[in-house]
């Protein structure tokens, strides 16, 4: 029998092994948060030595002159009213949580296989009760962040479509700061977008079967294989024409992993580097939101 699911053979392997440690009957499974515990975020306060902050997030921008006519991540509907010498603001936003413009935190109820998100939980729960996003919420996603620089460990300005981020080339990039990765801790994982746009190129969506750099399948492995809690990266998953499955997207379902798409983290890399810290203390808080697929965030980094 041929087996037509959207995941690799070795994604429901992990997912399987997952399960076995980690998913309990009477409670649901934090997925890749719940490897934050209280070492994890020890860790990330005493790789705070500068007292700094520096932000991943791209700005959302809504300002009318500067749309283009085919912006839809963001509709923002301002109204100033004023009373005598009293003037308020207020304001309506409609977001799209998702895609590959603005900084967001993906949820469990996200990506599924089997009409299920990860734990089991039925899809069809998004539409009335789930509370995936309220849990990450209530719970804190506050832990140590340890950077990965691919194209400083290649020598070229972003990583390119006919290369995929191997989890070899992530376990280089971190082996060049001096720290060593434990589990809980958040992966900033550096792979050039903001040249790569800078020199006038556009980052398609996933959705899209098309060629665009990423991380490829063993990259996703390294990920899942390390206990990374937090994923903070800039590219997506690696396509190359047709091929190209969303492996690490899949990892939401397989293992419950947080990913923050679309960081700005060239600027913050930089930054660090200058200082000479590769890591420090990563605080995304997402809102507490009931049924949310996701929700824009203001990734901060202490160091």
């Amino acid at each position: 029998m041929v087996d037509e699911s959207p995941v690799a053979p070795w994604l429901r392997t992990i997912a399987d092994e997952h399960a076995q440690k980690r998913h309990a009957s009477d409670s649901r499974c934090l997925g890749s948060v719940g490897l934050i515990d209280s070492t994890a975020r020890l860790r990330g306060v005493r790789s705070v030595t500068r007292g700094e902050a520096v932000s991943l997030q791209r700005p959302v921008e809504t300002r009318p002159d500067r749309l283009e006519g085919s912006h839809k991540h963001v509709e923002l509907d301002v109204k100033v009213s004023v009373h005598g010498r009293f003037v308020s603001g207020g304001d309506t936003i409609t977001v799209d949580a998702h895609g590959t413009g603005n900084t967001h935190l993906d949820s469990v109820a996200h990506m599924g296989i089997d009409e299920q998100w990860h734990d089991g939980i039925p899809a069809a729960s998004s539409y009335t009760a789930d509370d995936a996003l309220l849990r990450w919420a209530q719970y804190g996603v506050a832990t140590r962040a340890v950077v990965a620089d691919i194209p400083s460990l290649r020598g070229v300005p972003w990583v390119t479509v006919d290369q995929p981020v191997t989890g070899e080339e992530i376990e280089a990039a971190i082996a060049t700061t001096g720290l060593t990765f434990e589990p809980g801790d958040a992966l900033l994982l550096y792979m050039g977008r903001d040249r790569f746009e800078e020199a006038g190129n556009t980052y398609p969506t996933g959705a899209i079967q098309g060629s665009r750099p990423g991380i490829g399948e063993s990259g996703a492995q390294w990920i899942a294989d390390h206990g990374v809690s937090v994923l903070c990266w800039d590219f997506h998953d690696a396509r190359a024409g047709e091929d190209g499955s969303l492996e690490v997207h899949m990892l939401i379902w397989a293992i419950g992993l947080c990913l923050v798409d679309n960081s700005l983290l060239g600027p913050a890399v930089r930054t660090m580097a200058e200082a000479g810290v590769a890591g420090g203390l990563l605080s995304v808080p997402p809102l507490g939101i009931y049924r949310s697929t996701g929700c824009l965030v203001n990734p901060i980094v202490l160091y």
